[in-house]
This record gives structure tokens, C-alpha cells and sequence, in this order.
């Protein structure tokens, strides 16, 4: 069974989303007033350079939105402030039981992509170092092609990842400074 999951973790994060099917859910913890000096060393935070108020009646359930709807949830040119310019976004669903569904948000200029994605819920640690987006607490791995950000909200896990062939902390702040745009419309 752990083989089977590996297998098809690593199918999804060549298709540039990972995960695979969670059998638990795992809560997480709630953010801390003052943070100790542990997790000030390990918990990476950024200011995104727009960000947004979204009444709580407009916020929408992440785990509940089609790959179509993803693309909703930014605008080519809100994507462009926070990270590059951006193509329109293109729907994507892969993996199977159940297939993780995405929105891909190509570069106009070069090879790079904000991909913007909903895993299922108790994936916020998939990374490998925390990282603060304002209210909530997720994580983030940065891996040779991608920077990816993973962020527990209500009944899901909203994945942002910042894919190029040269990837660094640059990218990692992208993807962080997506997620926490993002955040505000989504039911926490």
C-alpha cells in the first residue's frame, strides 16, 4: 500500500500537483499570538504586494470548486502583481481516487507557471519548512522545477505552486505571497 501511494505521489508531482489520498485528516494547529524562538527559525513569513478583504458570505469552500472554478479564484492580472505575467488560466484534473483538480496560470514570456490547486484535507504538510500566511499556517517545499505552498483550509488543502526551470526563494515567496492572496476568499 505505501508503495502504491509513492507511486502515485510521484505521477502527481511530475504532473505538478502531488498528494495522494488521506485517510485521516490532520487538524492544524492554531497560529500563536508570539511565536517562540523555535518557530521563528523554522517559520518563514511574507507580505504579499496586493492583498484583499473578502466578505465572510463571499468566501467559497476550496474542496467544493471544479477545476474551472479555480481559475476564478485570481485574475490573470492580480497573478502578474503578486508573481509574473500571466496567460488565463487553464483547468486541470489528474491522479485518480479522487483526481486532484488545478488551475495552470502560464507565463506569457517563458517557461514558468503559477498553478493554483485544491488537494484533500490534512495535505497542509506535505512541505518540508512552515511557513506563516497571515492567519494560517502551512508549509512549503522547494523542490528542482517548483516551489509549492500548501495551506489547510475548511475541508481542503489549497495548493500554490510556482513551477520554472530555475527555481530558488524568489519562488517560494511567489507561491507564498499567492497563497496568502488567496486565502481571504476561501471558508477557513
Amino acid at each position: 500500500m505505501a508503495a502504491k501511494r509513492l507511486l502515485i505521489s510521484a505521477v502527481l508531482v511530475s504532473a505538478g500537483l502531488s498528494g495522494c489520498t488521506a485517510a485521516e485528516q490532520v487538524a492544524p494547529a492554531p497560529p500563536s499570538a508570539q511565536p517562540s524562538t523555535s518557530e521563528e527559525s523554522t517559520a518563514t513569513s511574507t507580505v504579499p504586494s496586493i492583498s484583499r478583504e473578502v466578505p465572510p458570505e463571499q468566501r467559497r469552500t476550496l474542496g467544493s470548486l471544479s477545476a474551472q472554478d479555480l481559475c476564478g479564484l485570481v485574475r490573470p492580472d492580480e497573478l502578474a502583481a503578486l508573481a509574473f505575467e500571466v496567460e488565463p488560466g487553464q483547468p486541470r484534473e489528474v491522479g485518480i481516487e479522487p483526481p486532484v483538480r488545478g488551475c495552470g496560470f502560464p507565463a506569457r514570456t517563458d517557461g514558468r507557471e503559477v498553478l493554483v490547486g485544491a488537494q484533500a484535507p490534512g495535505f497542509a504538510d506535505l512541505g518540508t519548512e512552515e511557513v506563516e500566511l497571515g492567519a494560517v499556517r502551512g508549509t512549503q517545499v522547494l523542490r528542482t522545477s517548483d516551489c509549492t505552498v500548501y495551506a489547510p483550509v475548511a475541508g481542503a488543502t489549497l495548493q500554490v505552486s510556482v513551477i520554472s526551470g530555475d527555481t530558488d526563494s524568489d519562488s517560494c515567496r511567489t507561491a507564498s505571497d499567492v497563497a496568502q492572496y488567496l486565502l481571504p476568499g476561501l471558508v477557513l
